[in-house]
C-alpha cells in the first residue's frame, strides 16, 4: 500500500489519541488533577491568564480541517505525508502525559522535541502560499515557542531555586523580549506570519493576568505583543501581495 493510502489514516488515529489524552487531562483523569490546577501549582510571572489557553480548541480545530482535507484532491502535498505530524502527536500526548504526572523536567524535553518537529514542518512550507496548511501549523509553532519558554521558567521553579521578587520581575521583562526576538526570528525563518496570532494572545494573556499586581510586565508583555501582531500582518501582506 502507498504511503500516500497510509499516511493520512495513521495521521488522524494518532490525533484522535492526542486529543483523547488531552480531554482526560483537562477533566482531572490523568494523576488526578486537571492540567489547569497544575498551571496553577507552578505558576510564575510568564504564565498567561487561564482563559490564554482556550487557543488549543482553536489549533485543534485547524488541525481537524487539515486532516480531513487530505482526501480531498486539491489539497496534496508531500507533507502530510512524511512521518512529520505523527511525531508531533506523539510529542503532543507525551508532554501531556509527563506533565500530568509532574515529571516537569521530562515534560521540557519532550516540548523541545515539539518545537523542533513543528519548526520541521514550518521550514519545509516556506514557498507553500496554501492557507489550510500555513495557518494550522503557524498558529501551532507560535504557541508553542511560547510554550517551550513557559516550561523553562517552570522548570527552574520546580527545581526551587530561590529568587527575589525584584529578580523574578526582571528575568519575566527580559523572557518577554527575548520571547518577541525569537517569535520574529522565526516567523522570518518559516515565511509564516501565522505565529504571530499565538504570540499576541499569549502575550496579552500575560497582560491580563498582570495588569493588577505587576504592570510593567503586563505593558511590556502588551507592546511585545501588538509589534508581533503588526510584524505578522506586514509578512503576511508580503506573502500573499497578488503579483503585479
Amino acid at each position: 500500500m502507498k504511503n500516500t493510502k497510509v499516511y493520512p489514516i495513521i495521521n488522524i488515529l494518532f490525533f484522535l489519541l492526542s486529543l483523547y489524552v488531552n480531554f482526560k487531562s483537562v477533566t482531572g483523569g490523568l494523576g488526578g488533577k486537571s492540567i489547569r490546577e497544575l498551571s496553577d501549582k507552578y505558576s510564575n510571572l510568564f504564565t498567561p491568564s487561564n482563559q490564554t489557553f482556550a487557543i488549543w480548541s482553536l489549533i485543534y480545530l485547524l488541525l481537524t480541517v487539515l486532516l480531513l482535507s487530505q482526501f480531498s484532491k486539491k489539497l496534496n502535498h508531500p507533507i502530510l505525508n512524511t512521518p512529520l505530524f505523527l511525531l508531533s502527536c506523539i510529542f503532543n500526548f507525551s508532554w501531556i502525559l509527563f506533565w500530568q504526572f509532574e515529571f516537569i523536567g521530562i515534560s521540557l524535553l519532550v516540548m523541545i522535541g515539539l518545537l523542533g518537529c513543528l519548526g520541521a514542518i514550518n521550514f519545509k512550507l516556506q514557498d507553500q502560499k496554501q492557507w489550510l496548511l500555513k495557518v494550522p501549523f503557524g498558529i501551532y509553532l507560535g504557541w508553542i515557542c511560547i510554550a517551550t519558554i513557559a516550561n523553562v521558567t517552570t522548570f527552574l521553579q520546580s527545581i526551587q531555586i530561590n529568587i527575589t521578587a525584584s529578580a523574578q520581575q526582571i528575568i519575566s521583562m527580559a523572557i518577554i523580549v527575548t520571547g518577541t526576538g525569537i517569535i520574529a526570528g522565526v516567523m522570518s525563518k518559516t515565511k509564516n506570519p501565522f505565529l504571530s496570532i499565538a504570540a499576541a494572545w499569549a502575550f496579552y494573556g500575560i497582560y491580563s493576568k498582570r495588569i493588577d499586581d505587576y504592570p510593567s510586565i503586563a505593558y511590556l508583555a502588551i507592546s511585545c505583543g501588538v509589534i508581533i501582531f503588526l510584524l505578522g500582518v506586514r509578512q503576511t501582506y508580503k506573502l500573499f501581495k497578488p503579483i503585479p
